[in-house]
């Protein structure tokens, strides 16, 4: 129920995620310059991880930060375009989840799971496919590349990812689902 309530209900002052996403792509559908657009991803991300943990609050944060400035930076001064934040999206996701598809490097995303807990671990790549919807089969991929790294683990081993797997389906299922789960707020 905590994780139903968490990606229906209000997470940002009066907003649900959908609704802080549709602000969001308001204010990028202005002619805005490509760096400026990462960093206003940037602040729209990373709004709601005032937790304890110092990792969080600060590493976790400028690596965020530093990864941003460095994708796709010779395209700073142009101006955004969908091919660009579809791409810079999909870049984001490898690089908070799963690096190399090959070789399934995801100690980033266990250790983002460990520090924000699975719910607002998904809840940061539920923003990123609200505000770009065309890397939810990039998100899925992903998860299904860890699913089968795990499959031969034990329970206790991948239990991390069954969280994960398990909020992710109700973020997916809250906000793209058919069902009306609006009076939970």
């Amino acid at each position: 129920m905590l994780s139903i309530k968490q990606f229906v209900g209000k997470v940002e002052g009066n907003d649900t995620y959908e609704n802080y996403a549709k602000r969001f792509l308001t204010y990028t559908k202005l002619p805005l310059k490509y760096h400026c657009f990462k960093d206003t991803l940037y602040e729209y991300l990373i709004t709601y991880f005032d937790v304890e943990s110092h990792q969080i609050r600060v590493k976790f944060k400028e690596k965020l930060y530093n990864y941003l400035q460095t994708v796709m930076s010779d395209s700073d001064d142009e101006l955004l375009n969908e091919f660009l934040m579809i791409e810079t999206c999909h870049k984001l996701l490898n690089f908070l989840i799963l690096h190399n598809e090959k070789q399934p490097e995801h100690f980033f995303f266990i250790n983002l799971i460990g520090n924000l807990g699975p719910i607002r671990t998904i809840g940061l790549l539920l923003k990123i496919i609200l505000v770009c919807q065309q890397v939810r089969p990039s998100l899925e991929k992903r998860f299904a590349i860890l699913f089968n790294h795990y499959k031969f683990s034990t329970q206790k081993k991948a239990q991390w990812l069954v969280k994960a797997l398990e909020n992710m389906q109700i973020a997916l299922s809250t906000n793209f689902g058919t069902v009306d789960l609006s009076f939970i707020h």
